[in-house]
């Protein structure tokens, strides 16, 4: 049985897909071609962990490559997942990358708001306690997976560090995961993270994201793939124009919220977060 030794739990909006990017770019490296995201451990912890390992290759190819893993950004986030992984990948490492939290929840709502037609303000969004918010309060994430790992499992990245400077980012991926920093692809790094289009047609978009999910429930991922590679997806977006930046104003207020939860991740992971208080 072939399983992953290593996760890329979270942060959701936090430069996973660019993460992603990076590790497929390494001979080393395995993550499933299949399918980007599995959520094994979140949506379809009941289909088995056969049905899992249906992702890896078997053991003769597996050994091919000196890491074996996953990413899925909303693994960090359920109660419920780290016994479950703890269960199946006792000695699980994991790697996540945590951004600002108010600019994180800007980021999903803008998400929302191309995927899904979401239709209310961000402020709106907010207000009814979603988890556009309650998954910026890190701690207690990371506490919860704590409970079954050792922090020395953990490779932890800050998002706006990550981005100043990617170079030495990979070097800390590379020792963590024990490959050689000069095979990652230069082109892959250099890409940007979390950038985004204008929707054209927000409502048939959300339609097709809700197709997509139904045939991954299915496991007719190929069907998506397919139509993926012939382009259709840019036909809903317009090219270049990014989400406007958060307001000020509603950035520091929404960072007052979160301020208590981030003094207790420093505490937590032993790590200085004022990069996340620096004024606008």
């Amino acid at each position: 049985m072939t399983l992953p030794n290593f996760l890329v739990i979270g942060a959701m909006r936090s430069g996973t897909t660019w993460l992603d990017g990076v590790l497929r770019s390494h001979p080393a490296i395995y993550l499933p071609r299949r399918r980007k995201e599995i959520h094994f451990f979140s949506k379809y912890y009941d289909r088995g962990i056969d049905w899992y390992q249906e992702f890896f290759p078997l053991p003769a190819k597996a050994s091919e490559y000196s890491q074996i893993g996953e990413v899925t950004p909303v693994y960090i986030y359920s109660p419920e997942i780290p016994s479950r992984i703890k269960e199946h990948i006792p000695n699980c490492r994991f790697i996540l990358i945590l951004r600002n939290p108010a600019e994180r929840a800007y980021s999903h709502y803008g998400f929302l708001v191309k995927n899904y037609a979401e239709q209310r303000s961000f402020q709106e969004l907010l207000a009814q306690k979603s988890d556009v918010f309650l998954r910026g309060l890190y701690s207690q994430q990371i506490k919860r997976y704590l409970q079954h790992f050792s922090l020395e499992n953990f490779l932890i990245l800050i998002y706006e560090e990550v981005m100043k400077n990617q170079e030495q980012a990979l070097s800390q991926l590379a020792d963590f995961l024990s490959v050689d920093p000069n095979q990652f692809d230069p082109d892959i790094i250099k890409q940007k993270a979390n950038t985004s289009g204008h929707v054209r047609f927000s409502k048939v978009r959300s339609l097709a994201r809700g197709f997509r999910d139904f045939l991954r429930s299915k496991d007719l991922d190929w069907v998506w793939n397919v139509a993926k590679s012939s382009g259709i997806e840019q036909i809903f977006l317009t090219k270049g124009e990014p989400l406007p930046s958060i307001e000020p104003a509603v950035k520091i207020e929404l960072l007052s919220k979160y301020e208590s939860d981030i003094a207790a991740l420093e505490e937590l992971i032993s790590i200085d977060l004022n990069i996340w208080r620096k004024p606008c």
